[in-house]
């Protein structure tokens, strides 16, 4: 049975509390004897349906650290078919019939005080509000990747988290995975010396998704305009569009039923998403941020990129890959470049060697000195050709593809055990936060209060970087940054707004 809003905020005593909650620091609801703790789903898309109900729902057999465990008790979405589907789910992995709610009305579920955690699976122009909100209202927060759809909404978020004390991770889940902190160690434990450059590979340069997110348009096809819009009653249209500026229904949008695809038109439209800078990029950069000790900071300064401009009428002419950013080091300026994919998602080029990683593979070379990387030299890494006498251990003899989440053979593990053994003491040096899975991270720290492994301030800067990116190709240009601000610096970024224009339909983030 779904909440009555009206009923539930002005009719219950409840109310009152909730009120109290919204203005201070809440810490854990008081169990009552055999309760769990409670969380709701917010956005039932592939992304919810595939890896974040599995994991919540299977959170209690992997946590030590739970004192009472964890339950999914509602799913909401706007469309009646994905928020009956999700919670049909939910009970199917429980074997408790009709016991999750189905909810349409996000706030019902962000306002309910039995409920403990909220996990945002919404599109990325839904995720600052519905972040503040939760913290507001006494919830843990955990919320998809990238943070923000704005770096006006990033600030917002950091602030909220410190003003309500909330415990908050971000779904930047390579930093759960073994790879990624192995290369991140080693970068950070000094193996390879003093990093000058660092790559971020994403997007397609020639094809239909590049680096940047697209100029608005309405259809995938103008020729398919009818059936793509043709009318579905399933879905509250308005609720989905939320803060984005109203246009036409549009299936390409907001897929019909429950759907078996990533939906990338949402993602590289300019009012909702920020392109493959938002998706990869959110990882990869993160990543990058990362390995250069940056995640209280940032860059200094945007490049933009000089690559050709694109033809493809989707792209709306802007370049597709090739920007740079500057981040300052006591040592000096590190360089990090935006290229297309390729077997490596992030490379980082010291005085001394070079750490290249993605899933499923890892690479290291020692005692290179330092090398400018440049289209030759990035082939050769790709081809696994560049010095193969200073590479000291390398994974790369399956193609894992883009998400790597099955293991194909046994080249991994016997990489990162060597690498493990071999530079234990530089490993050790680094020390960093070791979480297991980004999931089982949160749900410990709700329990213990601690600090997740990519709080709000870790996720909205690292958000802010694929943000920048995505400003440069936009506007076709570069600016400074103020990376303790987070805002333009030095009279630059004239035109360039850092938040959403207009009155946001009445759903601006207020801290």
């Amino acid at each position: 049975m779904q909440l009555n809003r009206r009923n539930f905020l002005f009719g219950s005593a409840a109310a009152m509390t909730l009120a109290g909650c919204a203005t201070g620091k809440v810490g854990l609801r008081q169990l009552k004897p055999g309760e769990k703790r409670r969380v709701a789903m917010i956005g039932y898309g592939i992304q919810m349906r595939s890896a974040l109900i599995p994991q919540f729902a299977g959170v209690n057999d992997q946590c030590t650290k739970l004192r009472d465990g964890v339950e999914i008790v509602a799913v909401c979405d706007c469309d009646r078919v994905r928020r009956e589907a999700g919670a049909k789910q939910v009970d199917e992995i429980y074997g408790t019939p009709g016991k999750c709610r189905a909810v349409a009305d996000f706030r019902d579920v962000i306002e309910d005080p039995s409920i403990d955690m909220v996990c945002i699976g919404a599109p990325d122009h839904w995720h600052a509000y519905m972040s503040v909100e939760a913290m507001k209202h006494g919830k843990d927060v955990y919320c998809e990747k990238p943070l923000t759809f704005s770096v006006d909404e990033a600030r917002k978020v950091i602030a909220a988290q410190k003003k309500y004390g909330r415990v908050f991770q971000t779904g930047s889940m390579q930093r759960s995975w073994r790879e990624f902190r192995d290369a991140v160690s080693l970068v950070r434990g000094g193996l390879v010396g003093d990093v000058m450059f660092v790559d971020a590979n994403y997007g397609r340069g020639g094809q239909k998704l590049g680096g940047p997110s697209h100029p608005v348009r309405f259809w995938d096809d103008p020729k398919n305009a009818a059936a793509e819009g043709a009318p579905n009653p399933d879905v509250d249209w308005k609720m989905w569009l939320g803060p984005a500026r109203m246009r036409p229904y549009s299936d390409q949008l907001a897929p019909r039923g429950v759907n078996n695809f990533y939906p990338m038109f949402w993602r590289f439209d300019d009012d909702i998403g920020s392109g493959y800078n938002g998706d990869w990029g959110a990882h990869h950069l993160d990543i990058a941020q990362w390995g250069l000790d940056c995640d209280d900071s940032g860059p200094v300064k945007v490049i933009p990129s000089d690559e050709p401009y694109s033809a493809d009428l989707y792209h709306g002419g802007r370049r597709q890959f090739g920007m740079k950013m500057v981040f300052r080091k006591p040592y000096g300026d590190v360089e990090l470049y935006h290229g297309p994919f390729g077997v490596w998602g992030t490379v980082f080029y010291g005085t001394n060697g070079i750490v290249a990683v993605n899933r499923g593979k890892i690479a290291v070379w020692v005692g290179t000195g330092l090398v400018t990387p440049t289209p030759e030299i990035r082939a050769a890494l790709q081809n696994m050709t560049f010095m193969p006498d200073k590479c000291v251990v390398a994974s790369v003899g399956v193609d894992y593809g883009t998400d790597a989440m099955a293991k194909k053979d046994d080249n991994l593990s016997g990489a990162l055990d060597k690498i493990e053994k071999d530079f234990a003491d530089v490993v050790k040096k680094a020390g960093l936060y070791v979480s297991r899975n980004q999931v089982v991270n949160f749900c410990e720290c709700v329990e213990s209060r601690e600090r997740t492994i990519s709080p709000a301030e870790v996720g909205g800067r690292s958000c802010t970087l694929c943000l920048l990116c995505n400003m440069s190709y936009q506007y076709d240009t570069g600016f400074d940054w103020d990376p303790v601000g987070m805002t333009f610096a030095n009279g630059t970024g004239k035109g360039i707004s850092l938040k959403r224009e207009g009155d946001c339909n009445g759903w601006e983030v207020r801290v």
